[in-house]
């Protein structure tokens, strides 16, 4: 299982994904929609480790990446 608590990254000073909680289960497909500039790369960026995370927990089966 992936999970995502209150996670919130920024490029510098300026703020681009803010307290994003997201669980996602072993077998499941999941979509992430949004508008441009939603912070839909900036969280899969999160996920993998290129962006630093400024606050909040990233994990998968329950171990921190």
């Amino acid at each position: 299982m992936l999970k995502l608590e209150n996670v919130s990254a920024s490029y510098g000073s300026v703020p681009a994904i803010s307290n994003v909680s997201i669980e996602i289960g072993a077998g499941e497909a999941v979509g992430l929609l949004g508008a441009n500039g939603a912070g839909k790369s900036t969280t899969l960026r999160a996920i993998s480790s290129l962006v630093k995370l400024t606050s909040g927990t990233v994990s998968l089966d329950g171990r921190s990446l």
